[in-house]
């Protein structure tokens, strides 16, 4: 004689699996997409790196340059 629970629990046993498949083909998808983004964030980081560089560079010699004509600015002035 069956035990009349078998069948149902079986049941639930076969949706259970069948959906823990759909998620973790989900979660696959996921982590793909994930690795994805990451190495186009990378892209982005790298570049972000060499504006920031270039910015400071540009910066400084501004200063530079500010601080050149100030000088030659002043030795100007005391020459007269």
């Amino acid at each position: 004689m069956e035990n009349p629970h078998e069948e149902r629990q079986t049941l639930l046993l076969e949706r259970i699996i069948k959906n823990v498949d759909l998620l973790n083909d989900a979660l696959l998808e996921l982590d793909r997409s994930v690795a994805e983004i990451n190495t186009h964030n990378h892209e982005i980081t790298i570049a972000a790196e060499l504006w920031e560089g270039y910015r400071r560079n540009v910066a400084f010699n501004l200063a530079n340059m500010q601080e050149a004509q100030g000088h030659a600015q002043a030795s100007t002035s005391n020459a007269s």
